[in-house]
Protein backbone atom coordinates (compact mmCIF):
# COMPACT_ATOMS: atom_id res chain seq x y z
CA UNK A 1 0.00 0.00 0.00
CA UNK A 2 1.41 3.37 -0.97
CA UNK A 3 1.95 6.05 1.66
CA UNK A 4 -0.71 8.22 0.04
CA UNK A 5 -3.31 5.44 0.12
CA UNK A 6 -2.37 4.57 3.70
CA UNK A 7 -2.70 8.20 4.82
CA UNK A 8 -6.03 8.51 3.01
CA UNK A 9 -7.31 5.32 4.63
CA UNK A 10 -6.30 6.50 8.09
CA UNK A 11 -8.00 9.85 7.54
CA UNK A 12 -11.19 8.17 6.31
CA UNK A 13 -11.18 5.81 9.29
CA UNK A 14 -10.93 8.83 11.58
CA UNK A 15 -13.75 10.73 9.84
CA UNK A 16 -16.07 7.74 9.73
CA UNK A 17 -15.35 6.79 13.34
CA UNK A 18 -15.97 10.28 14.69
CA UNK A 19 -19.19 10.68 12.72
CA UNK A 20 -20.47 7.26 13.76
CA UNK A 21 -19.72 7.99 17.42
CA UNK A 22 -21.48 11.34 17.14
CA UNK A 23 -24.57 10.01 15.38
CA UNK A 24 -24.96 7.12 17.83
CA UNK A 25 -23.82 9.03 20.92
CA UNK A 26 -21.24 6.40 21.85
CA UNK A 27 -17.77 6.63 23.35
CA UNK A 28 -14.52 5.69 21.68
CA UNK A 29 -14.42 2.55 23.82
CA UNK A 30 -17.90 1.53 22.66
CA UNK A 31 -16.85 2.06 19.04
CA UNK A 32 -13.74 -0.05 19.58
CA UNK A 33 -15.91 -2.84 20.99
CA UNK A 34 -18.02 -2.70 17.82
CA UNK A 35 -14.83 -2.71 15.76
CA UNK A 36 -13.58 -5.81 17.56
CA UNK A 37 -16.84 -7.58 16.80
CA UNK A 38 -17.36 -6.41 13.19
CA UNK A 39 -13.87 -5.32 12.02
CA UNK A 40 -15.20 -1.93 10.89
CA UNK A 41 -11.84 -0.20 10.50
CA UNK A 42 -10.51 -2.98 8.28
CA UNK A 43 -13.61 -2.66 6.13
CA UNK A 44 -12.94 1.06 5.68
CA UNK A 45 -9.25 0.44 4.95
CA UNK A 46 -10.10 -2.27 2.39
CA UNK A 47 -12.32 0.02 0.31
CA UNK A 48 -11.24 3.64 0.85
CA UNK A 49 -12.38 4.60 -2.65
CA UNK A 50 -15.98 3.97 -1.56
CA UNK A 51 -15.70 6.03 1.61
CA UNK A 52 -13.71 8.75 -0.13
CA UNK A 53 -16.77 9.78 -2.16
CA UNK A 54 -19.19 9.86 0.80
CA UNK A 55 -20.27 12.59 3.15
CA UNK A 56 -19.67 11.95 6.85
CA UNK A 57 -23.33 11.09 7.35
CA UNK A 58 -23.21 8.60 4.47
CA UNK A 59 -20.13 7.03 6.07
CA UNK A 60 -22.06 6.46 9.30
CA UNK A 61 -24.97 4.92 7.37
CA UNK A 62 -22.56 2.69 5.46
CA UNK A 63 -21.13 1.43 8.74
CA UNK A 64 -24.65 0.73 10.00
CA UNK A 65 -25.42 -1.23 6.83
CA UNK A 66 -22.13 -3.12 7.13
CA UNK A 67 -22.87 -4.06 10.75
CA UNK A 68 -26.42 -5.08 9.84
CA UNK A 69 -25.16 -7.31 7.06
CA UNK A 70 -22.67 -9.00 9.40
CA UNK A 71 -24.89 -9.70 12.40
Amino acid sequence: MSDLRLNNSIFLMYLATEEYKSEHDITSMQFLELDEKYDILSYIADCPEIFDSMTKQEMAREIDEYIGANQ
